[in-house]
């Protein structure tokens, strides 16, 4: 005589049902936690804009002369591409750079935005032969979609400081996603005079 539980349900049943929820549940959130990569990118190419002015006063002017006043700044431009690999939209939220120094410290600035965009090259001149389409925020990718553009950046360092970088990474953030971090070491640099 086959032994049943107090439900009237075989117990072998039950734990081969158990079982089997378990691997589904597992299965499920293997499959929607592990899709691979829902985005990909580069950035394709960047050229840097290096200021250095020297504000100081001297004493034609008369009175106590004012201490050194030097002004340095870099101006980045990256290109990138980024496409949707996934088969779902993507919302496309926000763009920074960080530049590690050769002393190990990081600087961060998030890119120009759509308003400062074009006044970037109407302050600096030098720079209108290298502009291009900015990458746009705030905007949502339909799957498979590539997306080309220009970010700005801008640091408060030396030329010499960015030359001596430990490195330059670009990160693309979307909502409900992780960022797209894009490094870029070994992409070509142009300096623009």
């Amino acid at each position: 005589m086959e032994e049943r539980s107090s439900s009237g349900v075989n117990p072998v049943i039950s734990i081969l049902g158990a079982i089997v929820l378990v691997i589904v549940c597992v299965g499920g959130y293997v499959w929607v936690t592990w899709m691979g990569p829902v985005h990909a990118g580069q950035v394709q190419s960047m050229a840097v804009y290096a200021l250095h002015r020297d504000l100081t006063t001297g004493s034609a002017l008369g009175g106590v002369n004012g201490g050194n006043n030097v002004y340095d700044e870099v101006i980045v431009l990256a290109n990138v591409h980024i496409k949707s690999t996934t088969k779902l939209p993507l919302f496309l939220h926000d763009m920074w750079g960080v530049v590690t120094l050769a002393d190990g410290t990081t600087q961060q600035d998030l890119a120009a935005s759509h308003d400062d965009f074009s006044k970037v090259f109407v302050a600096y001149p030098a720079l209108a032969p290298q502009q291009k389409a900015p990458l746009q925020r705030d905007i949502t990718m339909t799957p498979g979609q590539q997306l080309d553009g220009q970010m700005i950046f801008h640091f408060p360092i030396t030329k010499q400081q960015w030359d001596e970088r430990k490195s330059f990474v670009v990160t693309v953030d979307f909502l409900h996603q992780d960022p797209l971090v894009m490094k870029t070491a070994g992409v070509a640099v142009a300096t623009v005079q």
